[in-house]
């Protein structure tokens, strides 16, 4: 942490990341393709519709032009729903099962086109936030632009990716439009107080500064749970020349709050139990010993030059630290299922108290991320053709202290004789009637005496990753009709894991080609159906039971669809067909070995409609469907069989109006619906979770440079199980956020 704090004093007001906007002059006139243009992919948007995504394929390429599913989630989006973290802004987003935990403040969760996946997958600004485990980036929403996702494998042009797609934040960043700002206080449930500071000045003609800021402090449902953040995001454009534009981007967040998630038992939550049903506001470990602190800082630069309208180079880079210290406690399971205590633990079965075991990771983690990209343009007789090369690496090491096994919690006030001869603390728990110890213990669960675990027993984990990779992308127009889009990646990726107490050492390396293509044709009235074929790989860093090198587990994906965005109509639509198969799948052999015979297909179907039907009226409407099954397993029980926590239905529906004219202008009345299928607690289909729909609202008055707000979120504060697996996470309940915002 020490690193982190002398970094903050000194540089936390100047910047991280360059992003850098296109400038190039020809022989008649100066052309700035910059980021306060709305088209740019990286500029602001100012409705629910964006055009233009850089995703996809790293240019600013219409999003109608491009064969392959992409959804953005602008600003105003965010804004309307008062989204609190990224999981919350993609709620209404085809194709993803968002908060399938409940609402996390350690890192965001979602599933994809039925492929779970957490930090994996996140990018910012078009560069990896590289994350592994806790040591993951979780980026507050109100310093974001827009959130952008392209669905379906994407190693061809990131390398090293899950299968169900990227998730690209893109930052806020400074307008030249004169100067202009927003502050805003806000209340709600959970005794929520929030302030945020968005503030833009164009100093000059060429230069221009923003700074986004917020203060969070707010408890949670969870009985004694609470939580405090601190943001600051300042940034800094210069238009160097009439070719080079420099924009930097700080980035600096500190949290230090209580573990939102609570780790569950099945029984009392998704099934009966004797005693009744575990509240959901009960905290299953101890508020006072528990504990999430974060801080993470971002540092780089981005280098762009254009040579002539055709033709540019962009060289991106990023440094990142991250310093984390968690201790949370979960259910293991109850007493009376203990093999050896449980008769001591629980003589006459009533089953009303459990055992926890405990999370304790302290350490820090710094990656470093460079891209460089060389964009060549050219339009023939018959042709527009976009190629792009590219040369990146990423690298990301992790220096932790964890305990070897899991410690199971117990109650250091409390000693238990044993018929072994010796007494330990007390572990049990009991989550129908909590009490909570001031001396909380841990116990060595591979002991046979149970001893107490100290400090003195934590290991040192030091992993080191990397990635090295070189890609060439060509998107091609012919006939401004028939649409070619094409990529080649090669990456060398090596992943080292040392225990430095033990010294037992994992090396793992990978070489890996992937490509992607995809053929699709526009119509004249704004169709375009095409057909795309795309692969990803993720590293397995483990030994299988041979003592080999696990290979990367792989996916090769099939997709058709069609996209229609009408002429002279502020809206499109969508629908895509997929299939996915996922090989070399992990899985563990009765000697508790790893091998690879896992294979899972998904097939899925997404619509997707976002229109401006009218100056006053915005709909959103989405549907996904999907079919995972699991086809090879070292389990013959469950070939055949769904995945746990995948839901075969997501739908969401919002609807915004506001009213223009009259005696009650500036009023805005927004409501949506998410609906949530049932998903399986395991992988044989033996536990069932419920569906689930909730209901959202937005009301809102603006007066002149005055906004008043109240967003409301599951509306009728319907009590239900996320998912299971394992154990079982509560969703949210109701949440009511009231903000008042003066702009300027």
């Amino acid at each position: 942490m020490s690193r982190l704090l002398k970094l903050k004093s000194t540089s936390i007001v100047v910047a991280s990341c360059f992003i850098f906007s296109n400038v190039y002059a020809d022989d008649e006139s100066i052309v700035v393709v910059g980021q306060q243009l709305e088209d740019s992919g990286i500029g602001p948007d100012f409705s629910y519709v964006s055009e233009t995504s850089r995703s996809a394929t790293k240019t600013a390429l219409p999003i109608a032009e491009t064969p392959r599913s992409i959804s953005v989630v602008t600003r105003e989006q965010m804004d309307d729903r008062a989204s609190i973290s990224i999981s919350d802004a993609l709620q209404y987003t085809p194709g993803i099962q968002a908060n399938f935990y409940g609402e996390d403040n350690k890192q965001d969760w979602f599933v994809i086109r039925g492929f779970k996946q957490a930090n994996n997958g996140l990018y910012m600004d078009g560069t990896r936030l590289c994350s592994s485990g806790f040591y993951s980036w979780q980026i507050d929403p109100f310093s974001l632009e827009r959130v952008e996702i392209v669905r379906g494998p994407a190693s061809s042009l990131y390398g090293q990716t899950p299968p169900g797609g990227v998730i690209n934040l893109i930052s806020k960043r400074p307008q030249f439009d004169g100067g202009s700002g927003t502050v805003s206080l806000e209340g709600g449930s959970y005794s929520r107080k929030q302030l945020k500071l968005d503030s833009n000045h164009e100093i000059s003609s060429n230069l221009a500064a923003r700074f986004v800021g917020l203060f969070s402090d707010t408890e949670t449902r969870v009985n004694n749970v609470e939580g405090e953040r601190v943001m600051l995001a300042p940034s800094l454009t210069w238009l160097v020349n009439d070719r080079t534009s420099i924009t930097l981007l700080g980035s600096y967040q500190k949290d230090d709050s209580d573990p939102y998630l609570q780790f569950l038992p099945v029984e009392g939550t998704l099934t009966s139990n004797v005693n009744g049903k575990i509240s959901d506001s009960t905290a299953i470990g101890d508020p006072d010993w528990e504990k999430f602190e974060r801080e993470q800082l971002s540092l780089g630069y981005e280098f762009s030059y254009r040579f002539n309208p055709q033709f540019e180079f962009a060289q991106s880079t990023r440094y990142s630290e991250m310093d984390i210290d968690l201790k949370q406690v979960y259910a293991i399971g109850y007493a009376a299922d203990d093999p050896t205590l449980g008769p001591l633990l629980d003589p006459l079965a009533q089953r009303n108290d459990i055992l926890r075991g405990a999370t304790v990771e302290n350490g820090s983690s710094d990656a470093l991320n460079i891209d460089n990209r060389l964009t060549y343009q050219v339009t023939t007789q018959n042709t527009e053709q976009t190629w792009l090369l590219g040369l990146d690496y990423q690298s990301l090491n992790i220096s932790n202290r964890n305990y070897a096994n899991t410690p199971l919690v117990a109650d250091g006030n409390s000693a238990l004789p044993t018929p072994f001869g010796f007494s330990i603390a007390d572990p049990r728990f009991n989550p129908y009637n909590p009490s909570y110890s001031s001396n909380l213990v841990l116990l060595d669960s591979s002991s046979a005496t149970l001893s107490p675990l100290t400090d003195d027993n934590l290991q040192r984990i030091e992993t080191k990753n990397r990635q090295l990779g070189i890609y060439l992308q060509s998107h091609i127009e012919i006939a401004q009709q028939s649409i070619l889009l094409a990529g080649l990646r090669y990456d060398d990726v090596s992943n080292q894991i040392r225990n430095t107490t033990t010294g037992d050492n994992t090396d793992v390396e990978n070489q890996e080609w992937t490509y992607n293509i995809g053929l699709g044709f526009k119509a004249d009235n704004g169709l375009l159906p095409y057909l795309a074929y795309q692969q990803s790989f993720a590293p397995v860093i483990q030994l299988d039971e041979n003592g080999n090198q696990a290979k990367p587990e792989e996916v090769e994906s099939i997709e058709i669809g069609t996209k229609f965005q009408p002429r002279n109509f502020d809206g499109y639509f969508s629908a895509a067909l997929y299939l996915a198969d996922k090989t070399n799948l992990v899985r563990t052999n009765n000697l508790g070995q790893l091998t690879q015979i896992g294979e899972v297909r998904n097939k899925g179907l997404e619509l997707e409609a976002v229109a401006n039907v009218t100056p006053s009226l915005t709909l959103l409407a989405n549907l996904g469907l999907v079919d995972s099954e699991i086809r090879k397993d070292i389990d013959a029980s469950r070939v055949g069989k769904t995945p746990a926590q995948i839901a075969d239905l997501t739908a969401s529906a919002w609807a915004n109006y506001k009213i223009l004219g009259g005696s009650l202008d500036g009023l805005s009345l927004g409501v949506g619906a998410r609906y949530i299928g049932e998903t399986y607690a395991d992988d044989v289909e033996d536990l069932k979770v419920p569906s689930y729909t909730l209901f959202d609202s937005t009301i809102s008055y603006q007066m002149d440079d005055v906004k008043l707000q109240l967003a409301m979120k599951n509306l009728f504060d319907k009590e239900y199980v996320a998912t299971c697996y394992g154990n079982c996470f509560y969703g949210d309940r109701r949440n009511f956020i009231a903000n008042v915002t003066y702009s300027w």
